[in-house]
């Protein structure tokens, strides 16, 4: 036909969405096992020009995480992705957390780490013999060291006589209600007894060791 070729002009703008986030790595510190840290944040930025789709958020180990990201971040805008470290046991403790998206190089990886510590209470010795002892009349204190072998500060809620002559029995101890790590307390017992024969107790002490 008359004119050919025909044209006509065609015109677009491709875009894609770009991941960015404020840090590569997190660190906590020591954390008491069982307990959960102080949230840290991460922000996840779309540096990109299309929208980002994310199919999923995640923290693996002894970490975890919440965000308000929903399901896309605009081009342009951020979220925030708040973890937390709980452990569940001593040492070092590792984790990553993950974003899987529509944007390249994903999934998008933080590497996270923190220390478990825990106390561990030792008691010497395990058992307290006193000699006979006139009824009525208070023993020389026999005296049970308290040692907190553990990486944590040992929290004291208690030191008392208990079991089926608890009342033959006394303690005063110098623990305040706590012992630091490689630290040690002393606990002094008496023993009166109210009546002959043989009298028995036990000295607990409640902490926040295991055990």
């Amino acid at each position: 036909a008359s004119g050919s070729p025909q044209t006509v002009g065609l015109s677009g703008t491709g875009v894609t969405p770009a991941v960015s986030l404020s840090v590569s790595t997190l660190s906590f510190g020591s954390q008491l096992v069982g307990t959960t840290s102080v949230a840290k944040p991460v922000t996840l930025t779309n540096t990109g020009t299309g929208t980002l789709s994310i199919s999923s958020i995640g923290a693996s180990g002894d970490f975890g995480q919440t965000n308000n990201c929903g399901g896309s971040v605009a081009a342009g805008l951020s979220c925030t992705i708040n973890v937390t470290f709980t452990p569940t046991a001593t040492g070092t403790r590792t984790g990553t957390l993950t974003i899987s998206d529509n944007a390249s190089g994903s999934p998008h990886t933080v590497g996270l780490s923190g220390t478990g510590i825990a106390p561990a209470a030792s008691v010497s010795p395990g058992t307290l013999s006193f000699s006979n002892q006139l009824v009525g009349s208070s023993s020389a204190t026999q005296p049970v060291t308290l040692t907190n072998t553990g990486t944590a500060t040992l929290s004291i809620t208690s030191i008392a006589i208990g079991g089926t002559n608890a009342g033959d029995y006394a303690q005063t101890n110098n623990c305040d209600g706590s012992v630091s790590t490689e630290a040690s307390c002393t606990i002094n017992v008496t023993f009166a007894p109210t009546a002959t024969g043989t009298r028995t107790g036990t000295l607990t002490i409640t902490d926040n060791a295991s055990g």
